[in-house]
């Protein structure tokens, strides 16, 4: 279990640290001798390839000043549609809405309606239906915390307690039931055999529609639980406006709020990228990779929501850190610099900076002005216990870190429990995750502060998945310039496999872990749901950034297009229609 202290510390004072413009010596006494210069190896990282100062300028029509209300009178039509439709329709108006991205801000109204299509055996009823229909109703009861069996889809086999071929001329059906199966918990027998027959189906699939064609063949790639919610929204709100049965309110709301949210992101990266130009001024922080906007599209990605305006502001500039101390770690420091660095971090010792070369000074003097600055805007009562935990959930990162660099350094090989006990920490999910929790409590007013403690299993469970996407993606990379063994090499040495098989049971391993996660996500169902969403966000965002490669080392198109897509290009929404709407 995780364990605070909370020691009185009244107020947080700023560390100023000097910046050093040219050239640094970047050995220190307590590091090393004068007469033995240190050899910094480089992971010739590839460069930044943002334009920041264009996106500085970036601007946008879509402020809360300009459409605030229009948006405020689209949201109220769509909560009076849940009222004046019959069960059936309101489970798919919900699917709608939750898919356009606009399900936060009908939380209570879809809850309310869930809750009691579960208790009075509505979801029977939709059985009867069709195949869509239920694996729909599934999905969401169990996306939104309700303990649901998956009997539900029995009323769908034979009598040899097999999946009928005729459901294969459903396509549409089998889609929504391929879908459902990701959301499976260890045990659930039925819903693994959903997936295998939904796949060898969907594979050989003639699609009547292009349109469908394309949502098989993307479902295929990466089912809609495991992906990234934004871009799924983005590519849905394109693929509603050509649906039969469309809702023009829903379409122009999507399109509204979509731009509006997007506008948000947009000054906030470009504070965020004002912050990364300070830090990054001079030569003292060059071996790390620049990548400002992937971190920020990773802040996002976890927690996105405008309430939320604390995580948004400052997640970035976690993930940032993150990314520097990682390659201190894995690449720029000596593991002498390594071990004092961990040390002062683990006492938060601020007197001992002047021990640390200069990189490492800048580094640690901003970790600690963040986790001040974090301190200083929260009520007085949570300050300290907060500071004690922040402290406590970055030096637990260091000595994750540290302990790779030292199987480096002394040629170690761990076994694969041994890694994973290690990794999953070493990930940053928890560190991220703990500023989430203080952030997002700090905006709503409200929650107890543990939820990192009684939520700490489903936080493992997400930075594990984290930590075995990531090796997937950039083991190879990492074994080229020397680094620490991932999850793979430790597989393959204790089995004795080639590294294909290693990497089929890292797959197995991520799959099995999304249904613990799934399960553990219903368990903690009484939990604040936007610390919840956020660990499977934070699952959620390693599968897409590492599906196809490292998108944070080594970005490429499709990471440069979910950034623009998400960050930098508006859904198209013309003055006609706003017009159109206004005039409703």
């Amino acid at each position: 279990m995780f364990s605070f202290c909370v020691p009185v510390m009244p107020s947080f004072q700023l560390i100023k640290t000097r910046v050093v413009t040219g050239p640094t010596n970047t050995s220190a006494k307590s590091c090393t001798s004068h007469k033995h210069a240190i050899v910094r190896r480089s992971a010739n990282y590839k460069p930044n390839q943002w334009d920041l100062a264009s996106i500085q300028t970036l601007k946008s029509d879509y402020t809360e000043e300009a459409y605030g209300s229009l948006a405020t009178k689209l949201k109220e039509e769509v909560r009076l549609l849940f009222d004046r439709i019959e069960p059936l329709a309101q489970v798919r108006l919900i699917h709608t809405v939750k898919r356009l991205g606009l399900g936060y801000h009908f939380e209570k109204e879809i809850n309310g309606l869930l809750n009691a299509m579960l208790s009075s055996g509505y979801h029977k009823v939709v059985q009867k239906n069709g195949l869509e229909d239920t694996a729909v109703l599934f999905m969401l009861l169990r996306q939104h915390g309700f303990m649901v069996s998956e009997e539900i889809f029995n009323d769908f086999k034979d009598d040899n307690g097999c999946f009928a071929e005729s459901l294969s001329q459903d396509v549409k059906g089998l889609l929504g039931l391929y879908q459902a199966s990701y959301l499976s918990f260890n045990g659930d027998k039925t819903l693994d055999e959903v997936r295998e027959f939904t796949v060898r189906h969907l594979k050989v699939l003639d699609s009547p529609t292009s349109t469908l064609a394309r949502e098989v063949s993307h479902a295929l790639d990466l089912p809609s639980h495991w992906s990234l919610q934004r871009l799924q929204v983005r590519r849905y709100i394109d693929m509603y406006k050509i649906e039969e049965g469309m809702n023009s309110t829903l379409l122009s709301l999507a399109k509204l709020d979509f731009n509006m949210v997007q506008h948000i992101h947009q000054r906030e990266l470009i504070n965020n990228i004002c912050w990364w130009k300070s830090l990054r001024h001079g030569k003292s922080l060059s071996f790390a990779r620049d990548r400002i906007l992937e971190c920020f599209f990773v802040a996002v990605s976890v927690i996105f929501q405008p309430q939320f305006k604390s995580c948004l502001e400052w997640l970035p500039k976690i993930c940032a850190l993150i990314v520097i101390l990682d390659d201190i770690y894995d690449v720029h420091g000596s593991f002498g610099e390594l071990e004092i660095l961990t040390g002062i971090i683990d006492r938060w010792e601020t007197k001992e900076i002047e021990n640390l070369p200069e990189y490492m000074k800048i580094c640690f003097s901003t970790i600690c002005n963040t986790v001040n600055e974090i301190a200083n805007n929260i009520k007085q009562d949570d300050r300290s216990e907060i500071v004690c935990r922040l402290k406590k959930m970055w030096a637990d990162l260091c000595k994750s870190f540290l302990r790779e660099a030292k199987w480096h350094h002394t040629k170690y090989m761990p076994t694969f429990t041994e890694y994973l006990n290690n990794g999953w920490i070493s990930a940053s999910g928890p560190l991220i995750l703990s500023h989430v929790e203080v952030l997002s409590c700090q905006e709503q007013r409200k929650g107890s502060l543990d939820l990192l403690e009684s939520c700490q299993r489903l936080v493992k469970l997400s930075s594990t998945v984290f930590r075995l996407c990531n090796d997937l993606a950039t083991s190879s990379a990492e074994l080229e310039r020397g680094d620490t063994p991932t999850s793979i090499q430790c597989y393959m040495r204790e089995v004795g496999v080639s590294e294909i098989d290693a990497r089929e049971h890292i797959s197995n391993v991520i799959l099995q872990t999304w249904k613990e996660m799934n399960r553990e996500f219903v368990s903690c169902s009484s939990h604040p749901r936007p610390f919840t969403d956020a660990c499977v966000n934070l699952a959620r965002m390693a599968v897409s950034i590492y599906n196809k490669g490292d998108g944070l080392g080594i970005p490429d198109h499709e990471m440069k297009d979910y950034i623009l897509s998400l960050l930098m290009k508006p859904v198209s929404l013309t003055e006609d229609e706003l017009i159109l709407v206004w005039d409703k």
